[in-house]
Formats: C-alpha cells, sequence, structure tokens
C-alpha cells in the first residue's frame, strides 16, 4: 500500500517538476524574445533595416505568441515595402490581440498599398468598430473607397475625418478635391475655405489650400479672386511651383503683360521633376501671348 502511495507521490512530483520547468523555459524565452525585440525596435529606429529584421525575427522564433514582436517586425517590413511579410505579421499580432485597433488600421494600410481593397476595407471598418475616434482610419477608409470608385462613400469619410479631427490638413485636401473632381465647385471652395481657417499657422499645408481654392475659382472664371489666392500661395511658400504655373495661367484671361512675367518665372524655375505637360502649356500660352491670342 505504502509502496503505491510512494508511487503516486512520485509521479505527482515528476509532473510539478515538469511542469514547472516548462514554465521556466516559456518565462525565459519570453524574456530573451522581449530582448530581441527590444534590439529590433533600436535598429529600427536608426534605420538599420536588415539587423531589425533579424532581431525581429528572432524574437518571434523564440516566442511566436509576443505579439508585440510581431507587430514590430512588421513595422520594419512596412519601411522595406515588404508588404506581404508586414500583412503576415500584423495578421499574427491580430490573431494574438484582436482588440488593437492600430494593428487593423496598420492591417488596412498595408493592403491598399497591396491594391487589395476590399481587404483593406474589411480592416479598416474593424479599426473604427475598436476606436471610433481613429481619424486616421476614417480618413484612409475614404481613400480605399475612392480607389473602389465610390465616391459617395468616399466623400462620407472625408467628412467623418474632419467631425474627428478638425485640422486634419489631408481630409480637407482630397475632400475638396473630390468636389471638384465632379463639379461641384461651390462645395469644394468652401471646403478649401474652411481648411485656410482651421490650418492657420502651418505654412506649407495652407500654401496649399490657397492654391487649392485658387484653381476652382479659376474653373468659376472668377480670375481675379483666383490671382488673389495664387499669390496668397506663393507670399507663404515662395517658389511654389503649382502656384507658380497657376498665376501665370490665369493672368493670361486679364493681364497678358503679367501672364509673361509669371510664365517665364516658372519656366525658368522649372526642373526635372517638372510636369512636361505643364511646361509645353506654358511654352504654348506664352507663344500665343506673344502674337495677342485673345483668351476667353
Amino acid at each position: 500500500m505504502n509502496r503505491g502511495i510512494d508511487l503516486v507521490v512520485c509521479a505527482l512530483a515528476t509532473l510539478l517538476l515538469s511542469t514547472l520547468l516548462t514554465g521556466m523555459k516559456c518565462s525565459r524565452e519570453h524574456v530573451q524574445s522581449v530582448e530581441m525585440m527590444n534590439k529590433c525596435v533600436e535598429f529600427h529606429r536608426r534605420k538599420l533595416f536588415p539587423q531589425a529584421i533579424r532581431d525581429c525575427s528572432k524574437a518571434v522564433s523564440l516566442d511566436p505568441e509576443n505579439e508585440k514582436a510581431h507587430h514590430s517586425l512588421a513595422m520594419v517590413y512596412i519601411e522595406t515595402k515588404e508588404f506581404e511579410q508586414a500583412a503576415r505579421h500584423l495578421q499574427k499580432a491580430i490573431a494574438l490581440e484582436s482588440e488593437v485597433a492600430i494593428y487593423n488600421y496598420q492591417l488596412g494600410e498595408v493592403y491598399q498599398w497591396m491594391g487589395q481593397h476590399e481587404q483593406a476595407a474589411t480592416a479598416l471598418k474593424r479599426a473604427i468598430e475598436l476606436d471610433d475616434s481613429l481619424f486616421k482610419a476614417h480618413y484612409r477608409l475614404g481613400r480605399v473607397f475612392e480607389e473602389m470608385d465610390d465616391p459617395q462613400q468616399a466623400l462620407q469619410k472625408y467628412t467623418d475625418t474632419l467631425n474627428r479631427n478638425p485640422r486634419f490638413f489631408e481630409a480637407y485636401r482630397e475632400l475638396g478635391s473630390l468636389y471638384a473632381d465632379f463639379n461641384f465647385v461651390g462645395q469644394a471652395g468652401q471646403v478649401f475655405e474652411e481648411g485656410i481657417k482651421a490650418l492657420a499657422g502651418r505654412t506649407e499645408e495652407l500654401a496649399v489650400m490657397h492654391h487649392l481654392k485658387g484653381t476652382v475659382l479659376a474653373e468659376k472664371k472668377e480670375y481675379e479672386a483666383a490671382i488673389t489666392e495664387f499669390r496668397a500661395a506663393l507670399e507663404l511658400k515662395p517658389g511654389m511651383e503649382d502656384a507658380t504655373f497657376s498665376l501665370g495661367w490665369t493672368y493670361s484671361y486679364v493681364n497678358p503683360e503679367n501672364a509673361k512675367i509669371w510664365l517665364e518665372k516658372f519656366l525658368q524655375s522649372a526642373s526635372q521633376k517638372t510636369d512636361p505637360g505643364y511646361m509645353a502649356a506654358a511654352q504654348a500660352r506664352l507663344a500665343e501671348i506673344a502674337v495677342g491670342t485673345p483668351f476667353q
């Protein structure tokens, strides 16, 4: 009888020791995984991407359940534009911790960059479900809807973005431009005007807003008002190439001499990055001004 009890006690003790050893092994591997992940994050911060990938890969190998290591590795793969790898590790992080909105948002971004719009929309909607205040998820979903040829939903998501962050430049730019694309120039102008008010103090972004508002006014043939906006853009950002072209082009309808000055300035400041189409248009308009062609 005592021998039987001894055998049972021995078996239990062996099982307990085995469990403890397993726990210690897992704990040790997790600690090592975190250490490697921290090294990876530091390499990532220093933009040493091969070293970052090496150490984050070791981290997830040591502890496949370390969801933060999967996320950190995905962030490095995003930097190196290895989007399939990034998506795989974001999916793993989400499988381990499904309630983190930013993981779903970043997965949606990656899917968009891969051209997988349905998957992107699903991930971004999930991010919004988890955190409706995540304004960039609304904005990114608007971009996806545009790419899916669904302008109505895109307009709504850009509006939702601005309701959550009234100083988010990109949403003003995309919302106003989308209205303009569909010839709703009144609404486009209103959006850009609201953007100008909201972005006070942010010089480069304000310059873009003034230029965009000017293009809408020029489209409405309100040339003097458009010229005022283009000049405002150039006061904020002297040498702004598209504003210089737009100012010269718009002057051609009301003051050919000023048009010549600004179009020549545009051509003189052109670089290899300048759109050849705009250069050709400027040259053609200067030739027309030289022979006295009237513009309407």
